[in-house]
């Protein structure tokens, strides 16, 4: 027996192109977003005192990345389950898109030097755990 509420990937995935990256809002709403998808950055490797967190790239690819885990923790399961490979590869190749733009960025601000200084970062989301049961 079919769940009446499943759905195609092709529908999702053009529902998430034109709904999300077709459509993003003005920088000051994308920084708020941001702010409320906990995001945490964790220095590893390099001079942070010059980078420039509110670089509009930076915040644009963060945004996305936060709308794209989002739209597909929600919708995952309402996939017919022959179609959730399409989707997953879909959603994981736009991931290795952001994360290479993510590496491309130049971060520092009014830094030019002749030597490049290596700049290594962890952009990770907090996840809110379950209620813990004693």
């Amino acid at each position: 027996m079919k769940k009446r509420n499943q759905q195609d990937a092709l529908q999702l995935l053009e529902v998430f192109q034109k709904s999300v990256l077709q459509n993003k809002p003005p920088l000051e709403e994308m920084i708020s977003e941001i702010r409320m998808m906990k995001f945490k950055i964790k220095p590893l490797q390099g001079d942070f005192s010059r980078v420039n967190f509110n670089d509009h790239e930076l915040i644009e690819i963060l945004w996305s990345l936060g709308k794209m885990d989002e739209f597909f923790q929600s919708r995952f399961s309402t996939l017919k389950v022959g179609q959730r490979g399409t989707f997953y590869n879909y959603f994981d190749s736009l991931q290795k898109k952001f994360q290479d733009d993510l590496n491309r960025l130049n971060l520092r601000e009014g830094f030019s030097t002749v030597k490049p200084s290596i700049l290594e970062m962890e952009i990770f989301k907090e996840r809110t755990r379950g209620k813990k049961t004693n």
